[in-house]
Parts: C-alpha cells; structure tokens; sequence
C-alpha cells in the first residue's frame, strides 16, 4: 500500500503502477485510497485521478473483490470523468522521496519533499528547469541516504548549479540539514532566473519560505561567473542533469575551477544522465583537461528501472553516474 501512494505522489503511470500486493485491493484498501485521491491528488491533477481509478477499478474487478461505493462514486464525479490531461505550461505538484534510494517508504516530513514543476515541458522559457531530472532525483537520495552519508556538510556553504525544480537543494535543506547536521548555507543558482520564482513557491510549499539559509544568485558558467558577494566562501558544489549539451562543458568546468581557486571551493559533486555517450565523453574530457587525476566516479547505475525504492525511475532511463571532484 505505501509503495502505491508513493507512486501516486509522483505520477507514476496507471499502468505502471504494481497491484501485486493484494490487499492494495480490498475494500478497506480502496477506502483508504479514495481518501488520498481526493486530498492529495483530485485538486491538482483529476485526469491523473481519472486514469490511475480506470485501472485500479480494473484489476480490483480482475480479483473478483467488492468495489466499494465510495470508490465507484469517486470514479463517476463529473470533475473526474470530464477531467482533461494537463497543457504543456500546466504544472503539477509532485512529491519525491528524498530519504535514500532503498529506504522503505516514510510519512516522515523531513524525508519526502512537494515539488512544483511543468513535467510536461522539457524546454520551454529558455529553460530545461521546469521539470524535475532523473539525475536530480538519484543524487538527493544519495547525498541523503541514512546509511553511509557519502558527505559532511556540517557547517557548509553549499552552492547548487542549475538548480532547476530546487530538488537537490532543498532537498538537502529539508532533510540533511534537519536529521544529520545543519549546513551553514544554501546557495542556489541558475543560467535562467524564471526558476527562482518556481523554486520559492516550493520553498513556501514545504514550509521554508522563512529559512534564512536559502539564497538565490543567477549564474553564468564560463571566467568569473560569480561576483556577487565575491569574498564568500562556498565549500561545495552540487549538480545534476547539467552536463547534457557538450557545447557548455567547458565552461562548466571553468566555472568549478574558478571557485576551487578564489572560492575556496574543496568539493564537486555532479550526477549525469549518460544520454549520449559523445556527450559523456565530452564531459570527462574536460574533467581530464582542467581537474585531472582529481576526478572519479563514485556511484553508477545502468538501470535506473530495476533499483528497488521508493523512487520511480520510468523504463528507459539510462545510465545515471555521479562524479565526485577534489580541489587539490
């Protein structure tokens, strides 16, 4: 059942939704269901609504069970039945677990963040920002993961690149920062500041709007990208689904180098998509040219699919690596 709702916050597709577990199907099941929907999921998304209670009223049928009232009802509201799938601009409140890739399920707040995106919208507003990455969603959990923190970020200023949705970041904010250590600071930057707006309405929806370590700095990749408050330290970078186009690489990797040399920047940390493997290879050239020996790879999975969490990774999601760079 926790795995379902889960599933449900982050819009797994209907018919990719497991129904394995057969009490996800009986009466008490369903009541329990319909209370989600109409709390979590019928004011933000009906049509999502429509399709997932097509097929759960389906496979209910399929197990011979008894669809309760409250269930079929729900199916037959007007605003459900007439609910259109949402425009390429619409967005939509997903919400992702943040707690560790194979960590069960937890109603834990801390351990789940709301995120306000466009999933629909690849590009749009000179933007790929609107939607969440699936590099994003695989690095929160690891910089987050309860067993074995890969990182201390006690005290830090850490300083997010192409923060896109905030899931990264804020994801660090709402859980490391409360169930590890605190960090120091929060800096979060863009090419394109259209996110900030998006990313302060999720700070509002996940009750940070007053946290004081959260600030917002536009940032150009390339020399002396970031001037602002140019004596402040930042002590880490982070970064996921950034390395996508080859023709910015370069100033990527400029950029990380600048705040390793006047910064005192220490650490990296960038999760990439391998969608293209001259992109990649792109990506490590210049890691070789600017930082090398300083580089690795500390964490891969080929099929992002078949990791067994909480976390939906849709089929097809191919390779997602996370490089770790040292200032030495």
């Amino acid at each position: 059942m926790n795995k379902l709702l889960a599933s449900l916050d982050q819009r797994v597709p209907a018919k990719s939704i497991s129904f394995e577990d057969n009490y996800v199907l009986s009466y008490d099941s369903q009541l329990s269901i319909t209370s989600f929907l109409k709390k979590s999921i019928i004011g933000i998304n009906p049509y999502y609504a429509k399709l997932f209670l097509r097929e759960y009223i389906n496979k209910i049928e399929q197990g011979n069970e008894e669809i309760s009232d409250e269930l079929y009802e729900l199916y037959c509201d007007p605003d459900i039945l007439n609910a259109v799938e949402l425009g390429p601009s619409d967005t939509d409140l997903l919400r992702f677990y943040i707690n560790g890739l194979e960590e069960e399920y937890s109603s834990a707040e801390n351990e789940s963040i709301l995120i306000k995106e466009t999933p629909k919208l690849i590009s749009g507003n000179n933007t790929t920002g609107l939607r969440t990455w699936e590099a994003a969603l695989y690095l929160a959990n690891y910089i987050n993961r309860k067993t074995n923190t890969p990182y201390d970020f006690k005290d830090k200023t850490i300083l997010e690149l192409g923060c896109g949705t905030g899931l990264v970041g804020l994801a660090l904010l709402k859980n490391y920062n409360s169930r590890i250590a605190p960090i120091k600071e929060l800096i979060m930057t863009d090419g394109s500041t259209v996110v900030f707006d998006n990313v302060k309405d999720t700070l509002k929806l996940n009750s940070l709007e007053k946290n004081m370590k959260v600030h917002f700095q536009q940032l150009i990749w390339g020399p002396d990208s970031f001037t602002e408050n140019s004596d402040k330290q930042v002590d880490v970078i982070l970064g996921a689904d950034i390395t996508y186009d080859s023709t910015v690489v370069e100033s990527l990797c400029i950029s990380i180098k600048d705040f390793f040399v006047h910064r005192g920047t220490n650490l990296a940390v960038i999760a990439a998509t391998v969608r293209n493997i001259d992109t990649i290879l792109a990506w490590e050239l210049e890691l070789n040219n600017y930082f090398n020996g300083n580089w690795r790879i500390t964490s891969k999975v080929d099929k992002p699919e078949h990791i067994n969490s909480t976390c939906y990774f849709k089929p097809g999601t191919q390779e997602i690596r996370i490089y770790e760079i040292v200032n030495n």
